[in-house]
């Protein structure tokens, strides 16, 4: 997978008015920890809409490069954190953690179903049970999904975390036996059966009256007594 890219400088003061004023300015506060003291960073605030956007809530490696007055590095970070308002989403901090290309990372990435399952031709309901799994790998090989064939899924049958085909170099830390997607019985709504009456109970007005003019259909009018 290709490396994301992020330029950004290091920040010169902290605290909320700083903050404030960088954002009218269109940039975006962050910081970035990790390998060695926390550095703060920031960014362009177009670039991390889109940053955030693209990521959607994974985790891929991203080449940070850091500007520091006349000088330039190269950082390899993964997002781990957003802050934006209540109301809006709108982004006002990001924080990045730093991270050592030669060593692996554990991180979280989504799966995602392939197919239609042969099972829901005859009613049955495809259900996505866990929708992220762990694994551990070099930040350079995070993949940014997991993809897994649902088409030959019949009603009943499901597919776990055991079944995936996992990249090379690429270790899943999820238990094995945990279910990813599942196939399901349609519902079938039962009739409603008509309530049973106990011996000795006595049956509601309505039902006395029905009961009381039958004799009288079967054996026609009843005469008054003289």
């Amino acid at each position: 997978m290709a490396e994301m890219t992020l330029a950004a400088t290091v920040r010169q003061g902290t605290g909320k008015g700083v903050v404030r004023k960088l954002r009218r300015a269109g940039q975006m506060p962050g910081i970035v920890y990790g390998v060695g003291d926390p550095v703060p960073i920031q960014f362009d605030g177009a670039e991390a809409q889109r940053l955030v956007q693209t990521l959607r809530g994974s985790e891929r490696l991203i080449s940070l490069q850091l500007a520091n007055g006349g000088q330039a590095s190269e950082r390899h970070v993964l997002l781990k954190s957003v802050q934006s308002t209540p109301v809006g989403a709108k982004l006002l901090h990001i924080d990045f953690h730093e991270v050592d290309v030669t060593k692996t990372v554990h991180v979280s990435v989504a799966v995602l179903g392939v197919g239609k399952p042969e099972g829901e031709i005859h009613g049955g309901i495809l259900q996505h049970v866990t929708y992220d799994v762990l694994i551990e790998c070099l930040p350079t090989a995070i993949p940014e999904r997991l993809e897994i064939d649902v088409s030959r899924l019949q009603i009943g049958d499901s597919l776990h975390v055991s079944d995936l085909a996992m990249p090379e170099g690429v270790k899943a830390l999820t238990p094995a036996d945990e279910t990813l997607f599942v196939v399901a019985a349609p519902r079938v709504e039962e009739e409603a059966a008509p309530a049973a009456v106990e011996p000795g109970a006595v049956p509601e007005e309505g039902a006395a009256a029905a009961g009381a003019a039958q004799p009288a259909q079967a054996g026609g009018e009843a005469k008054e007594e003289g």
